[in-house]
């Protein structure tokens, strides 16, 4: 399949320059990373939420080895969240293979919040839409594509 093309519309009109990572298949971030042989810190994953107090779905960007702490995100946004289900964001990511959601929710429309510890490398590697292929961009670049998310320690420890 390749990289989701709502992705790479947004990428391409924001002038982000990235690099396609081609792997054999994987399930899971934490798998794609190993397989196309990339340190975990730097691989950023999406974990899509839904506010409960508006039924809006929002996405917290987290290092892919991290787990969600709802109480931090709840802290930092002041809002209340859930898991969201497939069911409920499948329709929103069409042009992506069943859990192979891009962390990049500003090219979906989404709130974002995203962990400070991201910041902290110098290349970042993300789903591109399918189980095949990870999106390389420098840290200046992530930072363009996060424009707008909220920063905080979103992890648990």
């Amino acid at each position: 399949m390749g990289m989701a093309s709502t992705l790479e519309t947004y990428m391409m009109n924001a002038g982000i320059e990235y690099d396609l990572v081609h792997h054999k298949p994987s399930s899971t971030i934490e798998g794609a990373a190993k397989k196309a042989h990339i340190k975990k810190d730097c691989v950023a994953k999406a974990v899509v939420l839904k506010d409960k107090d508006n039924d809006r779905l929002a996405l917290a960007v987290i290092p892919s080895m991290g787990k969600i702490s709802f109480r931090k995100i709840e802290k930092l946004c002041n809002r209340t969240f859930e898991l969201s289900t497939e069911e409920e964001f499948s329709p929103l990511f069409d042009d992506c293979e069943v859990g192979a959601v891009p962390p990049i929710g500003n090219a979906y429309g989404m709130r974002v919040y995203m962990d400070t510890a991201l910041e902290s490398e110098t290349d970042i590697y993300f789903e591109a839409g399918d189980h095949e292929n990870l999106v390389h961009v420098t840290d200046w670049d992530f930072e363009i594509l996060m424009r707008g998310a909220e920063m905080g320690e979103i992890c648990r420890n």
